[in-house]
């Protein structure tokens, strides 16, 4: 039986695979290093920022990718089958729900977020694209060759290593600033926050723990061994304070005495806690509103557009000028990523959007802001009598009031 591994399953041998021997480190303007690590701060361990991250993912994955070709009077909509296929199912390991969901949570973990294109010159169309995997790696580095090409070589945590092209590379960044290549690393920003967070659960349980077992002190009235003192605690534990005690009587004991402790439940501070998960929420972009789901329309327009929306631009440009050959791209060629942003209105905005804007959607669009299925023919737009071309407008209205060509009235 051949052994096969996720390796080998998406960077498979092919006949015509180029050899890197004259690959050069990449020199940057401003960096020294061409290489970029992803942050071991486990920042998707702690459940605060996994939240966060997790909703953006969740949403983002609701985008709905699209191959568009424009041409001078007409839009074609999903004209290659083979484009289709890996628009729905990137790759055999994934649905397209699954691999947004992947990139966007890659980018907001490290600012950068990766996905290789699996080529082969005999399949048609689509620059020969078999599937994209999106790739979670230790660290990435960037090289060149001779002829000036980018490579990036990937790193994985189990020593393993690829070079791939840049131009086979979907790359997605966020807070690209100082660095010139790379987005910049979440560890100076969010390590201060991530601490609070973490010592401030660790202090909580540690007060929790001790205000639900530390019930009083035994006083004893000699000097006894330790293994002595533990015995006589144990002892007195088990039948005076354990709920086994049927009887609820207790007698005095001239060896030890009791002083009890009064206990109050530890109540957290709640301004502390909401400030720190407060500032995870906001540099994510999100809030609690969206992550309960308790948004009004006006909220979930503005976390579309901050969150949403910018990573689908981003992966609209990408996914276009990295699948499509120039040739393709002369030709109008473009992929799209577009979210019904009507979904999450309320049902009276939904009927006046479709009663008075709903010539400019078709019978499909419309039903698809009601989350219902398309039907047979219905790409096509409906048009109200009551509008006239605006060039036109004049001549309709005269002759609407009986008048001739001229604007005259005519005479019975």
């Amino acid at each position: 039986m051949n052994i096969r591994n996720m390796f080998k399953d998406i960077f498979k041998p092919k006949e015509n695979k180029p050899k890197y021997k004259y690959l050069n480190t990449y020199t940057m303007l401003n960096n020294s290093s061409s290489a970029f690590y992803n942050w071991s701060g486990k920042i998707f361990d702690n459940n605060v920022a996994r939240t966060a991250i997790g909703t953006n993912g969740i949403n983002a994955a609701k985008l709905n990718p699209k191959h568009i070709r424009i041409q001078e009077n007409a839009i074609n909509v999903s004209p290659n089958t083979n484009i289709s296929r890996i628009l729905k199912t990137p790759n055999k390991f994934m649905t397209m729900f699954d691999f947004l969901q992947k990139m966007m949570i890659q980018r907001e973990e490290n600012n950068n977020a990766f996905a290789y294109i699996d080529r082969d010159k005999n399949v048609p169309g689509m620059n020969g694209i078999l599937g994209i995997y999106p790739l979670n790696c230790s660290s990435v580095e960037l090289y060149e060759d001779e002829n000036g090409d980018l490579y990036i070589e990937f790193r994985f945590r189990n020593g393993k290593t690829h070079f791939a092209p840049y131009r086979d590379v979907i790359h997605i960044r966020k807070h690209f600033n100082e660095n010139d290549f790379w987005g910049e690393s979440n560890s100076r920003v969010l390590n201060p926050t991530l601490e609070v967070i973490n010592t401030t659960s660790q202090g909580i349980k540690n007060a929790i723990k001790n205000t639900a077992f530390i019930r009083g002190i035994l006083e004893f009235k000699n000097v006894l061994q330790p293994d002595d003192v533990d015995k006589n605690v144990k002892e007195f534990s088990e039948r005076y304070l354990s709920i086994n005690n049927e009887d609820g009587i207790a007698y005095t004991d001239p060896r030890y005495s009791f002083h009890e402790t009064k206990s109050e439940p530890y109540v957290p501070n709640k301004a502390q806690m909401d400030y720190s998960k407060q500032e995870l929420y906001e540099y994510f972009n999100t809030n609690e509103k969206i992550i309960k789901g308790n948004f009004t329309e006006e909220e979930w327009i503005a976390y579309y557009e901050t969150t949403i929306e910018p990573f689908s631009i981003q992966m609209s440009q990408e996914f276009t000028r990295k699948i499509f050959t120039p040739t393709e791209l002369t030709y109008g060629n473009e992929i799209i990523f577009e979210a019904n942003r009507l979904a999450n209105a309320s049902n009276n905005t939904k009927i006046t959007i479709c009663e008075k804007l709903g010539h400019l959607f078709t019978i499909n669009e419309q039903r698809e802001i009601w989350n219902r299925e398309p039907v047979i023919d219905g790409d096509k737009r409906l048009q109200s009598l009551n509008y006239v071309n605006a060039d036109k407008a004049d001549d309709y209205q005269l002759k609407d009031k009986g008048g001739n060509e001229d604007g005259e009235e005519q005479k019975n």
